[in-house]
C-alpha cells in the first residue's frame, strides 16, 4: 500500500458518512435482535451494543425504539413490494402475472428468510404495524387484488373477491416461510435445500394456478 493511499485511509470520514454508517449498523442489529428476541424482548441498550454505538443512537437517529423497528422492517419489505409491483406490471395475463407474484415472494424470502417471521411475530401478537409498513403492505394488497379485477375481465381468473384473493395469494409463500424450521424439524421437506425450494415453489404455483383459474361455467362462451 502506497503512502498516499495509507494517508487516505485514516482520514477521517465526513460526518454525514459517518451517521449513514451508524444508521445501517442500527437497522442490521435491530434486524437480528428483533428476530431472536421479538419487538419487546429486544432493548435499546442490547440493539446500541450490537451495533456498536451508545445508547443514545436510537433516539438520535430514528426518534423511538418503534420507528427504528418500522425501518427494519421498511429495509426489508420495500424490495418486495416492487418486485410485486413489477410482476403485476408485467405482460400476459393476469393469471400470468399473479403467478409472476408468488415467484417474486419465494426469491425475496430465499435472500431473506427472517423477514416472514419479522413481521409476523408482531401482527400474531394484535399489534398494529409501524405506518410506513402499513403503507407497503397496501401498496402490495391493491397490485395483487387489481391483478384479480383483471383476471376477470380477460377471463383468466374466476370471479372473487379482490382483496381475500391477494390475502390467499401471499399466504402461500409467507407461511412456506414461516414453517421451514418446523419443516425441516418434522421431515421430510426441507426448503433450505434448493431441488425442495424449487419443488416448493412448482408445487405453490400449481395449488394457486388450480385456485385462481375459472371454472367451466365461468369460461367467456
Amino acid at each position: 500500500m502506497s503512502q498516499n493511499r495509507r494517508r487516505r485511509s485514516h482520514a477521517p470520514r465526513p460526518r454525514a458518512d459517518v451517521g449513514e454508517e451508524t444508521r445501517s449498523d442500527l437497522i442490521a442489529a435491530g434486524r437480528r435482535l428483533f428476530g431472536q428476541r421479538g419487538y419487546d424482548g429486544a432493548s435499546v441498550r442490547a440493539i446500541t451494543h450490537e451495533a456498536g454505538t451508545n445508547l443514545g443512537a436510537v433516539t438520535y437517529h430514528f426518534g423511538s425504539k418503534r420507528e427504528l423497528y418500522g425501518a427494519v422492517l421498511e429495509q426489508g419489505l420495500r424490495p418486495i413490494a416492487e418486485r410485486v409491483q413489477a410482476a403485476a406490471r408485467s405482460e400476459g395475463t393476469a393469471l400470468e402475472r399473479m403467478l409472476r407474484v408468488v415467484e417474486a415472494y419465494f426469491t425475496h424470502f430465499e435472500a431473506h428468510p427472517d423477514l416472514p417471521h419479522l413481521l409476523m411475530q408482531e401482527v400474531a401478537a394484535g399489534k398494529r404495524p409501524p405506518p410506513v409498513v402499513l403503507e407497503i403492505l397496501k401498496s402490495v394488497k391493491e397490485a395483487i387484488a387489481g391483478l384479480q379485477v383483471e383476471g376477470v375481465a380477460d377471463g383468466s381468473v374466476r370471479p372473487g373477491h379482490p382483496v381475500l384473493t391477494a390475502l390467499s395469494v401471499v399466504s402461500q409463500p409467507v407461511y412456506l416461510a414461516l414453517v421451514a424450521p418446523l419443516l425441516r424439524t418434522l421431515g421430510p421437506v426441507d426448503l433450505s435445500q434448493p431441488a425442495t425450494r424449487e419443488l416448493s415453489l412448482q408445487h405453490t404455483l400449481a395449488f394457486v394456478r388450480a385456485g385462481l383459474a375459472p371454472a367451466r361455467s365461468d369460461s367467456p362462451r
